[in-house]
């Protein structure tokens, strides 16, 4: 279980956050929208994780067994730094994201450390007691404080859900429904990650970001309007384009960037600040796209 976490985690973990940053930090402008979906992808992760432990939790409610219950404890959401619990202010102009959006999320990654620390003692209770005691001792707790997470949880992801549409990549969208439907389920005290025999299973989610956003420097031109720029791609992955040096652009606004090798990228532009802008492509990158080589070997 622990390998399979580790897989997905490093499948959801964002790849260009400088480390240690927060309300105080520097970052260029085009982080902004990175950072967001950073945050979006630790919102999800753990409320898939919390959908699982939950899952385990319902079949000890319900009298059942579980293969390991002690395993429970390597498949819980962690608990993150204050800075990658909320967009820093900058962030959120840039990007038009509101704090009222954000706040569930915050609520829910702050959350985590108590119901953690419960299911920590039940853990710890298996290992000393047995499942049958340790559940005896702690699964009437433990059953309302994931509940409760849960609740959290779908609330986090429900209310990022129109933000994520307009800001992040397709295949983010595409987990909301297969979270909301985890974790309507556990909250009805269903188990839909626990199998007949009684093993936990982590699902997969429809995202899988493998592409990297290294800083790159490909000079462009860019449509919009009618009229053509000159512009630097600083940044690029299989789902939008980070901009510099290019003029005032407008969100919802139709660009379209074309590189020295005469491929043309068409998308909607979510932010822009100054000569800086994100666009979220129409049609997302394959990962072997050459554009996306270039990237690989730049970083290389």
């Amino acid at each position: 279980m622990a390998l399979m976490l580790q897989m997905l985690q490093s499948t959801l973990t964002w790849l260009g956050l400088k480390a240690g940053t927060g309300d105080g930090c520097e970052d260029d402008d085009v982080d902004a929208a990175l950072r967001f979906e950073q945050l979006a992808g630790d919102v999800h992760l753990a409320a898939l994780q919390c959908a699982v432990v939950t899952s385990g939790i319902n079949v000890l409610v319900h009298g059942g067994r579980l293969t390991n219950a002690a395993d429970l404890k390597d498949l819980m959401p962690a608990v993150l730094p204050a800075s990658r619990t909320m967009l820093p202010r900058h962030a959120r102009e840039v990007i038009g994201v509101k704090v009222a959006n954000l706040a569930p999320a915050r609520q829910f990654l702050t959350s985590i450390k108590a119901a953690q620390l419960d299911l920590e003692n039940f853990c710890a209770d298996v290992e000393k007691f047995g499942t049958d005691e340790a559940a005896f001792l702690d699964v009437a707790h433990l059953d309302v404080a994931w509940h409760n997470l849960s609740a959290a949880a779908l609330a986090a992801v429900v209310t990022l859900e129109p933000d994520v549409k307009r800001c992040v990549a397709e295949r983010y969208t595409r987990n909301t429904p297969v979270l909301k439907k985890l974790l309507l389920d556990v909250i009805k005290g269903g188990h839909p990650c626990v199998d007949e025999d009684g093993t936990v299973k982590l699902p997969d989610l429809p995202q899988r970001r493998t592409s990297m956003r290294p800083n790159v420097h490909l000079p462009c031109m860019l449509e919009y309007h009618g009229k053509t720029y000159p512009a630097v791609v600083k940044d690029i992955s299989s789902g939008g384009i980070g901009l510099e040096r290019a003029p005032t652009l407008m969100p919802h606004n139709v660009a379209v960037v074309e590189f020295e090798n005469g491929t043309c990228l068409s998308g909607m532009v979510v932010w822009s600040k100054g000569d800086r802008a994100g666009i979220k492509l129409d049609v997302p990158l394959k990962s072997t796209h050459p554009l996306l080589d270039t990237v690989h070997e730049s970083v290389d």
